[in-house]
């Protein structure tokens, strides 16, 4: 599909935008009722799940949303689990985890682009990773002792995830390094 703006691109750039308000909330108004900013949070989980049913739905795939659905995951999630791990809510070593992961699929997609021409699609992991990710955040907000236990799962699960994530998609990055035969083309690989 040619058209650039469509509804999943539009609920991208939403996903995106609501950042600044949870950020705000966490930051600036501490005391505030978590309970608005899981709602918001959730909210963008949302978008995340509706911008690829309508993509697919209504025939609207198209390039920009191809990078632009995963960078909003990035941007989003990303951004969240700094501010988490600033107010000590989530582990350093995590964020870590998370900043490199994303940091090194982002960049080995921009490489095969630049050299075979393929736009690299999220694949089934890398989404539901990024479920994980946004549950554990959504999650991490509350101070509440009768969760720890919650928490500490949704971590290990989390953690888990992004390694098997990366993993496949260093696997996907090395088949297409070492393939002679994808010449510089507009092809896909991966899938929504």
């Amino acid at each position: 599909m040619n058209k650039t703006w469509t509804i999943s691109n539009g609920l991208s750039v939403v996903r995106i935008l609501l950042v600044i308000p949870v950020v705000l909330l966490l930051t600036s108004y501490p005391q505030v009722n978590r309970w608005y900013v899981f709602g918001i949070i959730i909210v963008g989980a949302l978008t995340d799940f509706l911008d690829g049913y309508f993509a697919r739905k209504f025939n609207q795939v198209t390039d920009l949303g191809k990078i632009l659905d995963p960078l909003a995951d990035k941007i989003s999630l990303g951004l969240l689990a700094v501010i988490l791990a600033v107010l000590q809510i989530l582990p350093v070593w995590f964020i870590v985890c998370v900043l490199l992961r994303d940091v090194l699929i982002f960049s080995g997609g921009m490489y095969i682009h630049r050299t075979k021409g393929i736009v690299l699609q999220s694949n089934w992991l890398g989404k539901w990773t990024a479920g994980a990710l946004a549950l554990l955040v959504a999650v991490g907000i509350f101070d509440d002792a009768n969760i720890v236990l919650l928490k500490t799962i949704l971590l290990i699960l989390t953690t888990v995830m992004l390694l098997l994530s990366f993993i496949s998609y260093a696997k996907r990055f090395i088949e297409l390094m070492n393939d002679k035969h994808s010449p510089k083309s507009s092809r896909q690989v991966g899938r929504t």
